[in-house]
């Protein structure tokens, strides 16, 4: 056997080595844990730690290597998972001084899986009061702060699992995405973030739901052949969850069709954004693809106001779950959308709702003949961390609902979208773009981040080193 790594290994190099037992779970475990305790402090990436339970699993998976009944590629593979995602034994905080006390009775269906793939769950991963905010800083757990330059944020809701990725802790870790929450971190952290379909990633227990079915699990890989190898044995259907029932054959072959849009005409996004969608537009159009300028196929304006409805309704709902504590414990963002909540009337919801399947239908009616479109995953790089939203984007003043003009309609509709890194910023910060694909399309986008991936001009810069 070796000794310990000296270089964060991937999820599919830690699986070849554990397969020619060049390497046992034990030592990947060690050096997860000694890469947190080395990092943590300063980038808040974890927000509960189980060494005592990872020991165990690591142990049991290093039994079955030896005996040569590993489970999965991932047998002894370590992994962490997002704070508000159940992991029975472990604390589920969501981000909340309301549920500071909480650990959930059981594993939601993709922690199922994780274990059921002998997967080694280290620990759970920060995020942001009820996973409602593109900023990571939690009034239970504190700020979690990017591995590129830890006075950048790393986005949210997801800001704890990119950190840890992005950070060498873990290859890779289960999120969420509601209204950008996998991509959007992705993007400011030089990851790959997906955001599946709907019910793509099964689920049956866990926190009442924010915004109805936009939040999705999701996956944040350093790696594009990582988050192909964790989709491949987390996805699938389960009677217990009847969205995951509900796919579509797949496209027929052949090389889908690309729409790609830089811009939403009015709205902020900063040059090299632009400039990293229309580069990676050329080399798919180089390789062969048919790739074409189109609109964008949804109304922002009424993507936002959709969302803004539904979110407080949801905030409001969770909130009330503690009536004699949340408005002394919520954070200010929270308390203020559980207020706005809580004054809607049955009508306007249900207008909400009405906003939703208008959407909807918009969406299907502008798709037009591209099985994929390339368009931007945030309107910027990742900004500093004491500041709600960017100050100033293509030299124009910010504003809190930048971020999501590329974003949240996906969740809206409830396709499976990308975020791949494209070429970095001028001055180093990663940049993201997104491939977006019609419902159940996941291996067309996979198949285009590989493209753009083998092509790509430039090359990713080196992860930090910590």
């Amino acid at each position: 056997m070796t000794t310990e790594p000296t270089a964060p290994l991937s999820a599919t190099a830690m699986a070849e080595a554990l397969e020619r037992r060049a390497v046992t779970p034990a030592t990947l475990l060690a050096d997860a844990l000694a890469r947190v305790a080395r990092a943590d402090a300063t980038l808040g990436a974890f927000v509960h730690l189980d060494p005592d339970g990872a020991a165990r699993a690591a142990a049991e998976a290093g039994a079955r290597q030896a005996a040569g009944r590993r489970l999965s590629p991932l047998d002894g593979v370590p992994v962490a998972v997002k704070d508000n995602i159940w992991v029975a034994g472990m604390p589920a905080h969501w981000g909340s001084r309301m549920w500071s006390d909480f650990t959930p009775p059981c594993d939601d269906i993709v922690v199922e899986r994780l274990r059921a793939a002998g997967a080694v769950i280290i620990g759970k991963t920060n995020t942001p009061e009820f996973a409602l905010s593109g900023r990571t800083d939690s009034p239970l757990h504190g700020k979690a702060r990017n591995p590129w330059n830890p006075a950048l944020t790393p986005g949210g809701s997801s800001g704890g699992s990119v950190a840890a990725v992005a950070a060498g802790m873990v290859p890779f870790s289960v999120a969420t995405d509601a209204g950008g929450s996998t991509r959007i971190p992705a993007s400011y952290t030089g990851l790959y973030g997906l955001r599946p379909s709907n019910g793509r990633l099964a689920r049956r227990h866990g926190f009442p739901p924010m915004g109805i079915d936009f939040q999705a699990v999701g996956i944040l890989a350093r790696e594009l052949a990582d988050l192909e190898l964790a989709y491949g044995l987390l996805a699938g259907p389960d009677e217990r969850d009847p969205a995951s029932l509900r796919f579509p054959p797949p496209r027929a072959a052949g090389r889908p069709r690309i729409g790609w849009f830089a811009r939403y005409e009015g709205e902020l996004v900063h040059p090299e954004v632009e400039a990293a969608v229309i580069e990676c537009a050329r080399l798919l159009e180089a390789a062969g693809y048919e790739v074409t300028p189109c609109p964008p196929p949804y109304d922002v304006a009424l993507v936002r106001r959709v969302w803004g409805a539904i979110s407080s309704a949801g905030a409001a709902r969770a909130a009330e779950l503690h009536p004699e504590r949340w408005r002394k414990e919520a954070s200010g963002a929270i308390a203020a959308a559980a207020e706005r909540g809580l004054a809607m009337s049955a009508v306007d919801y249900v207008r909400a709702l009405d906003g939703l399947a208008a959407l909807r239908a918009q969406v299907s009616e502008n798709w037009g003949a591209a099985d994929v479109y390339l368009c931007p995953s945030a309107a910027s790089p990742a900004w500093a961390i004491d500041d709600e939203f960017p100050a100033e984007i293509g030299g124009k003043p910010g504003h809190a609902a930048a971020q999501n003009t590329f974003a949240t309609w996906v969740n809206a509709v409830g396709h499976p979208g990308l975020s791949i890194p494209g070429r970095p910023h001028a001055d180093g910060r990663p940049l993201g773009v997104q491939l977006v694909g019609r419902f159940g399309g996941e291996a067309d986008l996979f198949a285009l981040a590989r493209v753009i991936a083998a092509a790509a001009p430039w090359t990713r810069p080196p992860f930090p080193a910590w």
